[in-house]
């Protein structure tokens, strides 16, 4: 399997972003009585955004890091 471009990795972080902060708005706030598998599903996307972008930033910076050599 091929690693994805960073541009499709960028779209990708910035979705599952959106997606997380719209499920957490919408079950916390939105509902009367908050809405936990919405909520659920909204805190599983962040944190799928942030490993994404966290994935994303050490791939950019991985090359800058030396590696010890034997």
């Amino acid at each position: 399997m091929s690693t994805p471009s960073p541009q499709k990795l960028k779209a990708i972080t910035i979705m599952f972003l959106v997606a997380g902060a719209w499920g957490l708005s919408m079950g916390m706030f939105y509902f009367k009585d908050p809405n936990f598998p919405l909520t659920a599903l909204g805190v599983v996307n962040l944190v799928l955004g942030i490993f994404l972008g966290f994935r994303q930033l050490r791939k950019d910076n991985g090359s800058k890091i030396r590696k010890k050599e034997k």
